[in-house]
Formats: structure tokens, sequence, C-alpha cells
């Protein structure tokens, strides 16, 4: 489909409307075929994909929504426990164990769901490890500040399902619009071909159904 989804739909809303308020054109496409029968297949396709698409949008926008909800929450908490592994990265440079037990070897996380299990390792320490409790009591990493990080991260993952249950709803609803926009489109292509044919000798008429004609 070369023009926009938005502009076929309209389009194909004018043309139907058009052909059958023109009495003129309705009774020249009525001699091939385009009958009241036709015209009710037309708008019940029409009707069909109008309604698909805009319950895709409607889907794309919840999508879009708990997108920024999720990485809003994903980024701050990403800065906190950021900064919480410098701290004890720097602190603990001479205490490999303390580092281990914290998970903090190596890269930061990148990718989602390492991120998840790496920072629920690392408050999980400080909230059960006593001996990494103390060590860290002087950069004030708590128990109880640990406890908050790991609420942070259920809510977190709350709105991670959240965001993967609408994208995965969204990407349904665009298997359902392509799918009824074709056949509308398919329909549009052969009403097209026989407007094209009934009114031949009548070229302003067919720009009165969205049909350009080459001059």
């Amino acid at each position: 489909m070369k023009q926009s989804e938005s502009k076929f739909l309209e389009r194909t809303r004018t043309a139907l409307t058009n052909a059958q308020t023109h009495p003129q054109i309705k009774a020249a496409l009525a001699e091939y075929g385009i009958d009241e029968s036709k015209f009710s297949e037309g708008w019940n396709l029409y009707d069909i994909a109008k309604g698909t698409w805009e319950f895709h949008k409607k889907e794309e926008s919840e999508t879009r929504v708990a997108s920024n909800i999720y990485s809003k929450a994903y980024s701050k908490l990403e800065m906190t426990f950021k900064r919480h592994r410098d701290l004890s990265l720097i602190l603990c440079k001479k205490d490999p164990d303390t580092l281990i037990q914290l998970g903090v070897k190596g890269r930061f996380p990148i990718k989602y769901n390492e991120f998840f299990d790496k920072l629920k390792l690392f408050y999980t320490s400080i909230n059960t490890n006593q001996s990494v409790q103390e060590k860290l009591a002087l950069i004030k990493l708590t128990p109880e500040l640990a406890t908050e990080c790991l609420a942070e991260l259920d809510t977190l993952l709350t709105h991670r399902s959240e965001f993967d249950k609408e994208m995965g709803e969204s990407q349904a609803t665009t298997v359902s619009k392509n799918a009824d926009l074709h056949a509308l489109s398919e329909w549009m292509d052969d009403f097209d071909t026989l407007a094209k044919i009934a009114l031949y000798d009548t070229p302003q008429q067919l720009e009165v159904l969205g049909i350009l004609v080459k001059s």
C-alpha cells in the first residue's frame, strides 16, 4: 500500500459514499456489477478494516505508555544501582571475596535480564550477609536501603511484564489490521478497475471517486 493507511481508509470511504450518492455514477457502475449488494460488501470490508485499524492504534498507544513507564523506572533504578556498585568497587578493591559476594566483578550488565539478576544478587547480599553489611556500612549501604531497592526491582519487574503484555497485544493486532486492510485493498482494486471501465468517457466522474486520470 503506497499511501498511508489513514489516507487509504478515507479515500475508500469517500469513494463508496460518492459512488452511492451520485446518481449517474451509481447507474454507470451498476451496469458492471457494482450494485447494492456489492456496495454492502465493500462497506462491510471497510468497517472491519477501519475497526481493526483503530483498535491497533489504541494498542500502539497503550504500548508506548507502558514502555515509557518501564523505561523511566528502569533508568532510575539503573542510576541508583550504578552508584552503589561503583562505590562498592572503590571501597572493596582489595577485598575480592566481598566483590564476588556482591556479584560486581566484570562489566556493568547491559541486557535487561542480566541487570535484574545482578541487581537482585547485589542487594540481597547486603540484606542477608552480615560481613558484607559491616563492610558497606562506611558508604551507608544499609540493609534498609537494600530492601528499598529490592522493592523498586519488584515494581520494575511488574512494569516489564505489563510492557511485554502490551507489546504482544500490539503485535497481534498488527497482524489482524494488515490482513483486513489487505482484503479491503484487494476489493478496492477491483472496484477501481470496473469504475475506470464504466466511467471511461467521463474522467471527471472518476476523480469524484478519488481515481486520478492522466490527461
